[in-house]
């Protein structure tokens, strides 16, 4: 894995499925996430709202600066080719993005590393790979980080 990890910014909130379609055009009308409008504008508390501009930026929908790249507007444009993410392709071309993107370094972790060791796994299991691989990497580890992460991971695969 190169670059820095990261854990945490989801705010213990999986993505729900309409918040990346929702984030983004509330972005396309020149909004900005660190507003108190943005509760109001996205009828979701505060706490939602800085989970939705995470998962937009772990999904690759936007770069550092909160600015909508070019696979936003093909998916979510006014003609986007699935903006209510209904097929199973843009739900792969997405993962694949959270993986690639290192955003929410877990998925990263998992898919292409835990993975090479076992296909199975306990959350403790999946607990001491992350320590491990968070010391290999001179990482500061934070138990609660990790396993807030590791209970969003579960929750994301498994409901």
């Amino acid at each position: 894995m190169t670059g820095k990890l990261t854990f945490f910014g989801h705010e213990s909130f999986v993505c729900k499925q309409f918040w990346l379609k929702k984030g983004y055009d509330f972005l396309k009308k020149q909004k900005i996430f660190n507003t108190d409008a943005a509760v109001v504008e996205l009828g979701v508390g505060k706490n939602m709202v800085n989970a939705i501009r995470f998962w937009l930026k772990s999904f690759g929908l936007l770069n550092d600066s909160d600015n909508i790249n070019d696979l936003a507007k093909f998916l979510f444009g006014e003609k986007g080719s699935d903006p209510f993410i209904e097929d199973f392709g843009t739900v792969w071309l997405l993962h694949y993005y959270l993986i690639k993107t290192n955003k929410a370094s877990i998925y990263n972790m998992i898919f292409n590393e835990f993975r090479k060791e076992r296909l199975e796994f306990t959350r403790n299991q999946l607990h001491n790979f992350i320590k491990r691989k968070c010391e290999e990497y001179d990482f500061n580890y934070n138990e609660n980080t990790v396993n807030s992460d590791i209970k969003i991971f579960f929750k994301s695969f498994l409901t």
